[in-house]
This record gives C-alpha cells, sequence and structure tokens, in this order.
C-alpha cells in the first residue's frame, strides 16, 4: 500500500466504489456510484482503513504481475507509446549490479533487488520515483552467491513483494532461499531462511514470491526434493508448506480469483496445480507434458492457462471448476516469459517472437505475428488497450489488444537486451534494460513518458 501524503488528499463520500490516480505531483479521487452521496468522510479515514485492511492504491505495482497479479496496469494509466533513449526519457538511472527482477513501485518510491558478483553482494535498492536519485541501498546478503548460474540468469531474478508494510526480498544464497522483510527507510523487520535449494544443475534459482492477504508463497522446485511454502509477511512465520515432486522447473505461483474462489496455482513438474491459498489443501491438478516450466500461470473467471517447454511443448486450458478437465492444447511454446488474458482472448509472445492471439473458449487462433528474433525474457503486459511487448534484445513492440487482427502501434529501441517486465503508473512507464559494451553488460532503470 502506498504512503500518501496528508496534503495531496481530498474528500470522497461513502456508497460508491472509487479510484486513487497518480501523477508524478498530484494525487486524483474518482467516485463512481448510482446514490447521492450523503456523508463526507475523509481521505485519511478511508486510507486508513484501506491500510488496515491490506488493500494496495491502484497508483502502486506493490509486486509481480502489477496490483490484480495479471500484468494489467490501472485503468487510469496512460503511458507513452514511443521511446528511445533521447525520446521522452524523464530520467534515468544507472544501477549497480544486475537482476532480471522488475521494479515495483509504491507511493513516491522504487524498489528493485540487484546482484554485483564481483563485490559479492544481494542488495535492494530505493529509487526516487520523481527524480530517479537512488535513496538508499541496502545490502542483504555479503558473499554466499551461488558458484555457477545459468547465463540467462542472475543473483537477483526474484521481484520483490510490498505487503503495506515491508517490502519483501528473496534470494538464493549458501544453498537456501532466504526471504528479508525490510521497512521503508531501510531497517530489516525480520530475515529468515525457508529452506533448501540444491538444484543438481548450476541454473540459479528463478521463481519469484506471490503476494496474498498477508501471505507470500515461495516455490523450490529441485532435485531431489521440493516444496511450496507460506509465510506470514508481518512475522515471518511459517502458515504451511507442501512437498512438491522431484523436478527441477523454475515457475511463480500466482493467486487468482478463478471459478468462484481464490486459488493458488503453480506450474512445472508435469501438472498444473491449484491449492487454497490459506492452508494449502489441494483443490485440484492436472497433466501437462511440460515438466519444466518458468512462466506464471495465467486465467479468466472459469479457466487457467499454462505453458512450458522442457521436455515438449504444449500450451494448454484447464476447467478450473475441480476438475481440472483439458480444454484446448497447441504446441507453442511460452517458456521463460508469462501469457496474458484480456477479454475473451489470451495473448502471449512464443520464445521465437511471435505474437499469438487466441481464442481463451476454445483455442482457436485469431491471429500470431512475428515480432522479432533473438528470444523472449521479458513478459506482455496491458495498458490503455494497447499490449506493451519486449522481446530479449531490447525491442518492445506496442499492439492493439483486439481479435480482429494484429495492428502494431507503434515498435522501440532500448539498450541491448530487456529481461524486466515493463510497469506502468498513471502516464510513466518504468523499464529495466541492459546495454553491453565489449562484452561487459550494465544496466539503467528508465523513466519513460512525454
Amino acid at each position: 500500500v502506498g504512503k500518501i501524503p496528508p496534503d495531496s488528499i481530498d474528500e470522497i463520500w461513502e456508497f460508491g466504489t472509487f479510484s486513487v490516480d497518480r501523477s508524478p505531483r498530484k494525487y486524483q479521487c474518482r467516485f463512481f456510484g448510482n446514490q447521492e452521496p450523503n456523508r463526507q468522510i475523509t481521505m485519511k479515514a478511508l486510507t486508513l482503513s484501506l491500510l488496515l485492511a491490506g488493500f494496495t492504491l491502484a497508483a502502486d505495482w506493490p509486486h509481480w504481475r502489477g496490483p490484480t497479479s495479471n500484468n494489467h496496469a490501472a485503468t487510469a494509466a496512460k503511458p507513452v507509446t514511443e521511446w528511445s533513449t533521447e525520446k521522452n526519457v524523464r530520467w534515468q538511472t544507472d544501477l549497480r549490479g544486475l537482476g532480471h527482477s522488475t521494479p515495483i513501485v509504491v507511493g513516491d518510491q522504487i524498489y528493485l533487488t540487484t546482484g554485483d558478483e564481483k563485490a559479492g553482494t544481494q542488495s535492494l535498492v530505493t529509487i526516487n520515483r520523481t527524480s530517479g536519485k537512488i535513496l538508499w541501498t541496502k545490502i542483504i546478503n555479503k558473499g554466499g552467491l551461488p558458484e555457477g548460474i545459468h547465463k540467462e540468469n542472475t543473483h537477483a531474478s526474484q521481484t520483490p513483494v510490498w505487503d503495506g508494510e515491508c517490502v519483501i526480498t528473496l534470494f538464493h544464497n549458501r544453498g537456501k532461499l532466504q526471504l528479508t522483510a525490510v521497512k521503508p527507510n531501510g531497517d530489516i523487520s525480520w530475515d529468515k531462511v525457508i529452506g533448501d535449494y540444491l538444484p543438481e544443475r548450476d541454473f540459479g534459482y528463478g521463481s519469484t514470491p506471490a503476494y496474498h492477504k498477508g501471505l507470500i508463497y515461495i516455490t523450490s522446485d529441485y532435485e531431489p526434493k521440493g516444496y511450496l511454502v507460506a509465510i506470514e509477511t508481518k512475522t515471518g512465520e511459517e502458515k504451511w508448506r507442501t512437498d512438491r515432486n522431484t523436478m527441477a522447473s523454475w515457475s511463480t505461483p500466482v493467486v487468482g480469483h478463478v471459478a468462484g474462489k481464490d486459488q493458488l496455482l503453480s506450474s512445472g513438474q508435469l501438472k498444473v496445480t491449484s491449492q487454497d491459498p490459506l492452508t494449502g489443501k489441494l483443490l485440484w491438478e492436472a497433466p501437462h507434458i511440460s515438466k519444466s516450466t518458468c512462466g506464471t500461470v495465467v486465467w479468466n473467471k472459469d479457466s487457467v492457462f499454462a505453458s512450458g517447454g522442457y521436455p515438449k511443448n504444449q500450451t494448454a486450458a484447464y476447467a478450473a471448476d475441480g476438475s481440472g478437465k483439458l480444454l484446448w492444447q497447441n504446441k507453442e511454446r511460452t517458456y521463460e516469459q508469462s501469457m496474458l488474458v484480456h477479454g475473451n482472448e489470451l495473448y502471449t509472445v512464443t520464445d521465437k517472437g511471435f505474437a499469438f492471439c487466441w481464442d481463451t473458449k476454445t483455442g482457436e487462433e485469431h491471429w500470431s505475428q512475428r515480432l522479432g528474433r533473438g528470444g523472449v525474457m521479458a513478459s506482455p503486459t496491458f495498458a490503455n488497450g494497447l499490449i506493451y511487448a519486449p522481446i530479449k534484445n531490447g525491442q518492445t513492440t506496442v499492439f492493439k489488444a483486439t481479435p480482429e487482427k494484429f495492428e502494431q502501434i507503434a515498435q522501440n529501441q532500448l539498450g541491448d537486451d530487456t529481461y524486466a517486465s515493463p510497469v506502468f503508473i498513471g502516464d510513466e512507464l518504468y523499464m529495466r534494460v541492459g546495454f553491453r559494451t565489449e562484452g561487459i553488460r550494465r544496466e539503467v532503470l528508465y523513466c519513460l513518458g512525454e
């Protein structure tokens, strides 16, 4: 939950819903309702209620895949569609170390993680959203970095989580998975090792924590044993834990409201699984031919969609009513990145750089279009009726979210590579990109806007 400056708060009325839009210098509150307001309550009181209830304001991007965990920007977001290193740049900030984690935004602060192999550190970095100035860097670990990781991985690939009080980081260090809750001033609230991560292959860790109603979920899929654990974010205490199969996978779990209930969804290990997010009880599971997946499961009101690529390629839709029935499938591969649902359509950019639009009910292909070559790591994101789709070579294609036909709005180049997904707040777009000079890679965070 973002902290709203008291002098920026207006008054609203009860018996309606509201949204809070944040420009760089002010907040705006819009009221939606069909009843006449009969009693004014201050925004201060309502904001306090929301804080206590654990709500996140639409002006924040508090964790992986945004405020609703589906990679949709808030309705009010109207970001730019064209940019470069010289065009529509509000600020840029050089980052020390490397990380594929997506930045999160809480009020006036941006948080991201970095891993500096030369210094042997894993850190949380806080940046002022208006100026791009680095406010502070909290070193979480000094030493203990894995000796070997995949060339497409870093020592800071996990997106942090904001739970309303602290930023929670997840790092792989000294063969363990370590959660750390950091207060907005940089002080550590709690620090906890949640379990081993000792895979047979030196690929490093890739899954990002998921957040839901005061719990954070971490998947550890590796040989010879794996687990999924729920941790209370206020205390760091373990809520529940379930065993996973002994297969290596790197997907991130997610909680979606589907088929009338909250479901904790995960893929990998030759199946798609649904659990009760509060207890860990298995709700249903379905076979999936991909042993290893890296992306996050997506969903609509009654179905879930998963994709993977090792040892076999599969994109599939499953009924989420408890049956796990296979609804449709194809042989396209969305491996590192995640897919995107909007309306009645499922969108993706496959590993080969092709954008697809499928009907969520039937799997019918509406259209496909090659966006580029060079692999895909970041996930497509929806904002203002458009889809922003980065590919690994630093190119981002902006196209309309419509089943009618592929309609490109713009294609932009920023940096030499893109691993982190784009983030949208109001009219601002944040992109973490890499530049390579004589084989040395460095990273820059951009704030883009007119």
